[in-house]
């Protein structure tokens, strides 16, 4: 456990926000040089018109050039209006190098320095109004397919950057709301129709939940569970299947005490459980899921929303902790087969789905070569207690974890995690915590 405190100041800041440095690297197009920035806070503010049916954001947005270029932020909805320091921009979709991914970019040169961004958008995802003019909306993310994070919704930055934000939404077009709103931030009604959402400054691009439905429109419990350091965290679980709620309450409160007991204290201030009976996704310190995925989920936010990944080539790693934990953190005596989890493009933005099964396999044969220093969840309460609210990437964790076993494992990840499948009998399978969702029944959901 000492190792890992001390590796803490020799190779990352821990709780440090500025990220630029684990972004990936600038690149040139047509019109210049474009640059990837560093965002320090964002306002967005959100008009629900059930009048209209529709659904406008206007976002603010601090954000800091460290070279010379054209910035680049991310919106999968075309905007209606780019403004840099005042002054209406071009902006274009680009092509990340090698096709990876597509992120947006303005096309204004910009000098080192602090500069705005406010951009305004239409949001159509995961939006219903109903014929009564009743408001429903998510912001739905998942991390196995691209760009399908809060750039389906809002402009953001990739995952490596965390900045605080703020969200005010108002709901227009009806006289009397009885609207209820759930969200891993500090809620505060400001209106007799909006709320304002003060979002915690580590949280990414893949952290904040929201979710806000008529009141009463599903069956819900609110209760304090203690945590191990004496804190009562505020529990809020609601269901899709109002005779439910009960079960995922219990099935809650069972996990959170074995996560405790694993890993040390809950970090985050509540926790919001959705059994929305199908799927599941994490958050920080919330999920929407099925109830079978429940424990995964919450596991996740020790690992993947407590310590977080940078990029692409990392979220195997909260995948896999999370999949060898339901296997029942068995022991290998061999790796597996070896996938390419972590040496994909340095563009990469989303999970690699073979993590579930590879990954954890190779959890488990860590698992084996470590017994004699307490196993690999000794090593993974250390490495959360030191770096929980900050990211990691693959080589951060490679050098822990020779930190902490003294072990060299540099060429047992090359041949296990950065290796290409085989093409034959090793096809990756859906796993049965992320099941492809349909539109459909993410809007009814809803």
């Amino acid at each position: 456990m000492k190792s890992i405190l001390l590796l803490c100041s020799l190779i990352y800041a821990a709780h440090s926000w500025a990220n630029l440095h684990l972004a990936p690297p600038d690149f040139n197009i047509p019109e210049g040089r474009a640059v990837f920035v560093d965002m320090t806070h964002a306002h967005h503010g959100i008009v629900f018109d059930a009048g209209k049916r529709r659904t406008t954001a206007t976002s603010t947005i601090q954000f800091t050039v460290t070279k010379p270029g054209m910035p680049i932020f991310d919106l999968v909805p075309t905007p209606s209006l780019v403004e840099i320091n005042g002054q209406p921009v071009d902006q274009k979709l680009i092509s990340l190098p090698g096709n990876e991914s597509k992120v947006r970019v303005a096309l204004q040169p910009l000098a080192i320095g602090t500069h705005t961004l406010k951009v305004v958008n239409q949001i159509k995802e995961n939006v219903g109004y109903t014929i009564f003019r009743n408001v429903k909306a998510a912001f739905w993310i998942r991390d196995l397919k691209d760009r399908l994070f809060w750039e389906q919704y809002l402009p953001v930055n990739l995952e490596f950057d965390q900045h605080a934000r703020v969200m005010d939404i108002e709901l227009k077009g009806r006289k009397i709301h009885t609207q209820v709103v759930h969200a891993n931030g500090k809620v505060t009604k400001t209106g007799k129709n909006a709320w304002r959402i003060e979002y915690p400054a580590w949280y990414t691009t893949s952290s904040p939940y929201f979710h806000t439905m008529r009141k009463g429109s599903r069956r819900t419990q609110y209760f304090n569970v203690k945590s191990i350091d004496g804190r009562e965290i505020p529990f809020t679980v609601y269901t899709f299947i109002p005779w439910s709620v009960s079960k995922y309450s219990a099935e809650a409160r069972r996990v959170f005490a074995e996560l405790e007991a694993d890993y040390g204290p809950w970090m985050h201030d509540s926790f919001i459980a959705y059994g929305a009976g199908f799927g599941g996704m994490e958050h920080s310190g919330a999920t929407m899921t099925s109830f079978a995925a429940l424990d995964h989920e919450m596991l996740h936010c020790y690992f993947a929303k407590g310590v977080m990944p940078a990029d692409g080539n990392s979220g195997w790693i909260d995948e896999a902790i999370a999949s060898w934990r339901d296997r029942g953190y068995y022991r290998s005596p061999t790796p597996g087969v070896p996938a390419n989890l972590a040496g994909r493009s340095i563009y990469a933005r989303n999970t690699n789905n073979q993590a579930y099964a590879h990954g954890s396999a190779f959890l488990a044969y860590l698992d084996f070569l470590m017994q004699d220093k307490g196993g690999l969840k000794a090593f993974l309460r250390g490495y959360f207690q030191t770096y929980k609210k900050t990211l990691i990437t693959t080589d951060h964790f490679i050098n822990n974890l020779e930190f902490f076993s003294g072990l060299e494992l540099k060429q047992l990840f090359l041949d296990n995690v950065y290796t290409p499948t085989p093409e034959k009998g090793d096809v990756a399978v859906e796993n049965h915590f992320h099941p492809a969702v349909s539109e459909e029944k993410l809007l009814e959901a809803l």
